[in-house]
C-alpha cells in the first residue's frame, strides 16, 4: 500500500528534487512572471503535489501546462492559476467539469470560450 505524500514530506527524498526539477522547468519556460518569486513558484507545485499525490501525475500537469503557456504566450500568473485549476481537477471527470464550469458562468463570451478550450486540449497531442 502507498502512503499518503503529507507536507513533512515534501522537505526531502524525492519529492523535494522533484519540486525542485519542476520549479526550474517553469522558470526556465522564460514566462513573464508578473510579480511572482521562485518561491510562488515552489508553493504551487508543492500543493499540487499534495493533491494529486502522484509524482508522475503531477509532472504530467506541470509539463502540459508549461508547453500549453510557451505555445499560447501565456505568462506564469496564468500558469500558477492553471496549475492551481488542475489539482483541483484531480479527482473528477475533466470533460463534465469544463462543462459544468462553461454552464454556470452564466454570460459565455469569446474570452471565457478561449479558456475552456485552452483547458480541454491541454492534454491533447499538440496542446493548442
Amino acid at each position: 500500500m502507498n502512503s499518503r505524500i503529507r507536507p513533512e514530506s515534501l522537505d526531502s527524498s524525492p519529492y523535494k528534487e522533484l519540486i525542485q526539477t519542476l520549479a526550474y522547468r517553469w522558470v526556465s519556460s522564460d514566462r513573464p512572471a508578473e510579480g511572482l518569486v521562485y518561491q510562488d513558484y515552489t508553493n504551487t507545485l508543492r500543493t499540487l503535489l499534495l493533491t494529486t499525490q502522484s509524482p508522475e501525475q503531477t509532472t504530467a500537469i506541470v509539463t502540459a501546462v508549461l508547453n500549453q503557456a510557451v505555445a499560447l504566450n501565456k505568462t506564469s500568473a496564468w500558469i500558477e492559476q492553471e496549475l492551481k485549476f488542475e489539482g483541483m481537477l484531480s479527482g473528477v471527470d475533466r470533460a463534465d467539469f469544463l462543462r459544468l464550469d462553461l454552464q454556470q458562468a452564466g454570460d459565455v463570451d469569446d474570452s471565457l470560450l478561449d479558456m475552456y478550450n485552452e483547458r480541454i486540449n491541454r492534454f491533447s497531442a499538440d496542446g493548442v
